[in-house]
C-alpha cells in the first residue's frame, strides 16, 4: 500500500513538470488578455472563368476590419485588398492565368492591429485547355445558294456552343468574317456569298457553371463546298419518247416554280403509252466550259395539295449520274447506265422529299429513271426537281 502512494506521487510530480514546460511554450503565443480573432469573411464565392476565377466575399460590418489577403497555391501567392477601396459593400477581384486544376483560396481578415482572422477557404477550378478540347466543333449539314446568298444548315450544336462564326469568299473574291448565330440557332445566311466555295467556321464555348465565352481559336472547313442548284437558265431536259401530256413538258421541272399545277412535267396519259417502262428524264447541266457537277442532293417535289396524296403517283426511282449523255430511250439502262447514286421508293404523304446519295459522283448529266408508279394507269407526275451539287474545281 505504501509503494502504491509512492508511485502516484512521483506520477503526479512528473506531470506538474510536464505541464510547467509546456505552459512555458504556449505564453509565448498568447497576449495579454487571449487571443483576438477578428471576424471571418463571409458569403465568400467563385465564379469559373477559362484559366482564371472571380473570387467574391462581402465587406465586414465592423469597421475595425481594415484588409483582407487572399492566398492559394499553398499559400506561396496572395493578393492584398484594402475594404477602404469597396464602399460597395462588396469585393470582386479577378485571379487569372490559372493552370487546369483544382485551387483552393483562403480569405483572410485583418484588424488595424494587424490581428488577423481565421481563414475562409473555397476550392474550385478554373476551365482550361482541356475542358476547351473536349467539345467537338460544328458541322455544316448542307450549304446552298439562295438567290445571291449562300444559306447553310449546321448540325445540333453541343449544349454549351455559345456562338458560331464564317469565314466564305464573296462573289467580288474578298474574305468575309462574322455572321455569327447563336448556339441555339442551325440556319444562317451568308451575303454575297460565292457557289462552290468551302465555308470555314468557328465557335465560342460558354459552360453553364461558366462566365466567359471562349472562341477556339481555329477554323474548321466544311465538308463541302457551297451547293448550286442545276435550273433552266442553262440545263435542257429530254424525256422518253411519248412521255409527255398536253403542255405539261420536261423542262418544267428545272424552272423553280414549286406549287404551280401549269408548271409540271406529266407522262402520257394515252392508252398506248402511259404503261410503258422505264420513263427516263435526262438531264444536260450544260455548265460552262463543260465543268462536271458533284452532286450532294436531290430533291423531288410533286402535288403539294393536302388533299392530293393519291395524285403523288412516283414510286421507284433511280438517279444516275454521267460526263457521258444518257439515251431517255434506252430500255437495257440498267446496263447502260452504269450504277445508279440514288435508288429509292418515295411515299405518297409527303409533296416534297429529299435524298442524299451515299457516294458523291460527277458529271455533266443526269437520267432520272421512273420505274414503276402508284398509279395503275402509269401515270407520273413531276411538279419539280432540284440537283444540288458544285464545282470541285472552283472550290479552292
Amino acid at each position: 500500500m505504501i509503494m502504491k502512494r509512492i508511485l502516484y506521487i512521483v506520477a503526479a510530480a512528473l506531470a506538474l513538470a510536464s505541464c510547467a514546460k509546456q505552459d512555458t511554450i504556449y505564453k509565448e503565443f498568447i497576449k495579454s488578455g487571449g487571443i483576438i480573432y477578428p471576424a471571418k469573411p463571409i458569403n465568400v464565392s467563385a465564379d469559373r472563368g477559362y484559366q482564371r476565377i472571380v473570387l467574391k466575399w462581402d465587406a465586414p460590418m465592423d469597421p475595425s476590419l481594415r484588409t483582407a489577403k487572399v492566398f492559394w497555391d499553398s499559400n506561396t501567392k496572395s493578393q492584398e485588398f484594402n475594404y477602404a477601396d469597396y464602399p460597395s459593400g462588396s469585393i470582386s477581384t479577378v485571379i487569372d492565368e490559372l493552370e487546369d486544376r483544382s485551387y483552393t483560396f483562403s480569405v483572410v481578415n485583418y484588424d488595424a492591429d494587424g490581428n488577423k482572422s481565421l481563414a475562409t477557404e473555397i476550392t474550385t477550378s478554373p476551365f482550361g485547355e482541356s475542358w476547351l478540347v473536349s467539345h467537338a466543333e460544328r458541322t455544316v449539314k448542307f450549304a446552298r445558294m439562295d438567290g445571291n446568298d449562300a444559306v447553310v444548315t449546321m448540325n445540333k450544336p453541343t449544349d454549351e456552343v455559345a456562338v458560331t462564326k464564317f469565314r466564305y469568299l464573296n462573289t467580288q473574291g474578298e474574305t468575309v468574317e462574322g455572321c455569327p448565330v447563336l448556339g441555339t440557332e442551325n440556319e444562317v445566311r451568308l451575303p454575297g456569298a460565292a457557289k462552290s466555295k468551302y465555308i470555314e467556321l468557328q465557335s465560342a464555348y460558354c459552360s453553364a457553371e461558366g462566365i466567359d465565352t471562349v472562341w477556339t481559336g481555329n477554323w474548321f472547313r466544311s465538308d463541302d463546298p457551297i451547293a448550286f442548284r442545276v435550273d433552266d437558265s442553262r440545263a435542257t431536259v429530254s424525256v422518253t419518247a411519248n412521255q409527255i401530256r398536253e403542255n405539261f413538258t420536261p423542262d418544267k421541272i428545272l424552272d423553280g416554280i414549286y406549287d404551280d399545277g401549269e408548271s409540271r412535267w406529266f407522262s402520257s396519259n394515252a392508252a398506248q403509252y402511259r404503261n410503258i417502262w422505264p420513263k427516263i428524264l435526262v438531264i444536260d447541266t450544260r455548265l460552262a466550259g463543260q465543268a462536271a457537277m458533284t452532286f450532294n442532293k436531290f430533291v423531288f417535289y410533286q402535288d403539294p395539295d393536302p388533299d392530293g396524296q393519291t395524285r403523288r403517283y412516283i414510286r421507284s426511282v433511280n438517279v444516275y449520274v454521267s460526263n457521258n449523255k444518257f439515251n431517255p430511250d434506252d430500255s437495257d439502262y440498267t446496263k447502260n447506265f452504269g450504277e445508279p447514286v440514288l435508288s429509292v421508293s418515295l411515299n405518297q404523304v409527303d409533296a416534297r422529299q429529299e435524298f442524299v446519295p451515299e457516294a458523291k459522283v460527277a458529271g455533266r448529266y443526269i437520267a432520272i429513271v421512273f420505274r414503276n408508279s402508284y398509279s395503275g394507269s402509269g401515270f407520273v407526275d413531276l411538279w419539280e426537281f432540284d440537283a444540288f451539287g458544285y464545282v470541285l474545281a472552283d472550290a479552292e
